[in-house]
Formats: C-alpha cells, structure tokens, sequence
C-alpha cells in the first residue's frame, strides 16, 4: 500500500514533534467530559434504572444491556476503517465528530425517558433499540476523536501530556455521572421514573454541548492524509486493516491488559449503586461525597503521573496505578453497614491514583503504538487500531452489567421493592463478589499481563528495528 501520511499544511498546524499549543490540549480534551458523562451514566446507572426503576427482571435487563452492545462488533471496525480513509478538508476525523455528538447527546435523553409499556418484554425491546442508538452514536463519535492525538503529534511524551488533559475532563465528566447525577435523584426522588427522565434531559444538554466544543476546538489541529479511495471492496479493505492491526504483538498484549482490567471497573461500575444503599446502608448523597473524593484525586494525581513516568517510563507507572486498583478493590471487603465516611473518602483518593494511571497510560501507549506502526508500515490505522480498542471498552461494559444482573437474579433480588431498602444475605454476597473480589482478580491477571509489554521510548529514539512489530 502506498502511504500518503503527510500532514496537510496549515498556517498554524503544530509541527509533528513540537509542543501542542495549551488551547488545543484544552479544546480536544474538553470532549472527555461528554464521552465520560455519557459512558459512566450509563455503565453506572442503566442496570440500576432498568431492573429498578422500570422493574425489569435483574438477569433480563443484564442481557438486553449486553445484546445491544453486540452491535459494536459491526460498526466500531466500519467506523474505525472508515475514518482512516475518509478525506474532507475538516480532517478525516472531525466530520463524524459533529453528527456522533448529535446521536450519543439524543440517546441519553432516550434511554433515561423510556416508558413503562405494561410488560416487562415490550420496555426491555423498547430499551434495546434506544441502547442500540447510543452504542452507534458513541461509536460514530468516540473511534474518531480517539484516533486524533496519533495525528496531532509524534512526541512520545506529548502524547502523556494530551491524555493528562483529555484525563480532567474525564474526571469531571465522571463527577457529574457519579456524583451530580446522585445528588439531583437524592433531592428530586430517586425512586421515581420522572427524576431519571429529568436527570436524563439534563446530561443529554451537557454531553451535547461538551462534544461540539471538541469539534470547533480541533478545527485547526494537525492531521493526516489516509490512502483515499480504492479499487478494493470495503469488505477487503477492511479485512486487510485489521488483520495489519491483529498482528501488532504490542496492540494484542495492551488490549489483553485493558480488557482484563475493565473487566473489575465495569462489574464494580454495575453494581456500586446497589452496593452502597444496599449493602453499606448509605444514601445517594454518600455517594456523591465518594465521586467528588475520585475527581480531585484524579485532577490531581494524572500530571504527576505523567511527570512520574518521564522517569520510571509509562509501563511503572502503569503498574503502580493497577497495584492501586487491586488495593482498592480488596478493600471493599473490609467494609460494613454504616461504614464511616473517613475510610470512604480514603477509598475514593486511592481509586483516583488508579484510575488516572490506569487511563493516561494505556492511551499514552495506544498512542504510542499507533505511530511505531505507521514508522514501520507507512500507513496511518488510527481508526482501525482505535476501533478493536474501543471495542473492547464496549465488551467489558456490557459483559459487566450482564454478570451483576445474573448474579442479583441468583441471589433471588426483589426488583418490586424500592432500590434503596436493604435484602441482606445472598444479595449482599453476589454484590461484593462484583465490587470486590472479581475487580481484585481481574486487577492481578492485567498486571501479569502487562509485563510481557516490551515497546519502550527507546524504540524511537533510535532503535526503531527493535520491537516495532
């Protein structure tokens, strides 16, 4: 294949090795907020909102959640091939960052007024096609703006520095998700279907507007040419590029990593809410004290992770942040109804550390990865590389979900009485299992698996023949 990677020239495109400007780090990251409130919402609320709320059965609403994620399989390889040869002079990402944005914002609001039609089949099927909407628009937005930090440089370790930035604005994207949304359903009524359908207009304004500022921010960001148009099928073209992708031992072990890390995070995400009131015997509000404990740790903790890892390089850091994880995750065990709120805002800057290492370095390195790749091939696969990434994001939120309902409807949960009063014995136990003690074994199989990561900053300084294959 012939490469046609070159930057097109703009007055004030930023060099490929050159420090980006502050306002472009800004202005791209900012779109963090609304993927961040959009994904977190969902993985941390719709199991919650459909067994409870529209009194669908635990293990049913586990696999309609699941069933609508299967879509993925299809559209994140179309979207991520088609984004790598799409030409416009906007870019060949930014496009489908504008009508993703009007699609993920629209689905929220769809998803959290979802009517009550009488059976509980009919409002899971109802649930399905409007879970189905958010999976495409989320994909349509997500796979490209991914894909555009490999565009704008090719400083190893500005690509930290970008993602340190993108980081902030997941904190507080998930803030808002994890603690905003929490406080508004504490004051307007959290067990009534009315609060959810309001909450959900709200984030769907904020997704929307966060999205769109992303799009007009990049408007002059540096990017690449792809190959353009070919004589090949797309189905060949599109088998030729991830079977490229597949053959990256570098990309294989990274996303092995992050799956079996996302594992814990999305069963933990799943079924938090139901712990807290559950099984710790405390509030929303509780909560949200929990949330904002996360986010300041995570604003804080990204840029001294980055700094931390110009020393002891991005795979230390990695491993310190999933060390964390599994501490914070074992810890849950120790706690107990009325658990005091010292030893929960503890828990809440332990995970902060985690989650912003966990993030920043596994994108710094998919980075790293996609442009070790074009060095070596010619070719640019930001979409293609960034599509099976993200695909694995989507399978874990959806195997989460799925394993907590079936093991709610196990343990013989009642979804007929309100959220928020206690069922003690096996409920209990199955929600443990799933904040706990899968997150903690997950944790320790991702960190094995992360030893075996070989590529290095000094495979591009020089040494460009070792391990860029």
């Amino acid at each position: 294949m012939a490469s046609t990677a070159a930057p097109i020239p703009a007055a004030d495109a930023p060099a490929a090795s050159a420090k980006l400007p502050f306002s472009l780090k800004l202005g791209w990251g900012s779109g963090a907020f609304g993927i961040s409130l959009l994904m977190n919402g969902i993985s941390g609320l719709i199991l919650l909102f459909a067994a409870s709320i529209l009194q669908i059965e635990p293990a049913l609403a586990g696999t309609v959640i699941f069933l609508a994620k299967l879509i993925d399989v299809v559209t994140d390889p179309m979207v991520g091939v088609w984004s790598d040869r799409f030409e416009s002079p906007r870019g060949r990402r930014r496009p489908f960052l504008f009508w993703g944005a009007i699609m993920a914002a629209a689905s929220f609001a769809l998803i959290f007024t979802t009517p009550m039609l009488g059976s509980q089949y009919l409002t899971a099927a109802w649930l399905f096609i409007v879970l189905s909407f958010y999976a495409i628009g989320y994909t349509i937005y997500n796979i490209p703006y991914m894909a555009m930090p490999a565009e704008m440089t090719e400083d190893y370790h500005e690509r930290s520095s970008i993602h340190a930035f993108r980081m902030v604005f997941v904190s507080l994207g998930s803030l808002i998700a994890g603690a905003g949304v929490k406080v508004v359903l504490e004051w307007l009524g959290k067990t009534e279907a009315q609060s959810w359908a309001i909450v959900g207009l709200i984030c769907a304004a904020l997704i929307f507007a966060s999205l769109m500022t992303a799009y007009y921010a990049t408007a002059r960001a540096r990017f690449t040419h792809g190959e353009g148009k070919s004589d090949k099928s797309n189905m060949t073209q599109l088998v030729e590029e991830f079977g490229a992708v597949k053959q990256n031992r570098h990309f294989l072990r990274l996303i092995s990593v992050k799956f079996a890390q996302l594992m814990g995070v999305q069963t933990t995400a799943a079924a938090f809410a139901y712990f807290f009131v559950q099984s710790l015997g405390r509030d929303f509000n509780t909560l949200a004290i929990f949330g904002v404990t996360v986010t300041a740790s995570t604003i804080l903790c990204a840029p001294l992770l980055v700094m931390l890892s110009r020393h002891i390089g991005k795979k230390n850091a990695y491993y310190l942040a999933a060390g964390t994880n599994v501490l914070y995750a074992l810890s849950w065990s120790l706690a107990s109804e009325g658990e005091p709120i010292w030893a929960i805002v503890l828990r809440g800057a332990l995970v902060g550390l985690a989650f912003s290492g966990n993030v920043v370095m596994a994108m710094s390195m998919l980075t790293d990865i996609i442009n070790a790749d074009a060095e070596r091939t010619g070719v640019r696969r930001e979409g293609a590389f960034t599509a099976l990434y993200s695909f694995v994001e989507k399978l874990t939120g959806a195997l989460g979900p799925l394993i907590v309902g079936f093991a709610l409807s196990f343990a013989g949960f009642d979804n007929k009485l309100p959220f928020d009063v206690p069922q003690g014995g096996d409920v209990d136990t199955a929600l443990l299992v799933s904040v706990s003690w899968l997150p903690a074994v997950f944790g320790v199989i991702a960190m094995l698996l992360l030893s075996g990561y070989r590529l290095s900053e000094d495979d591009f300084a020089g040494n460009k023949d070792k391990g860029l294959t």
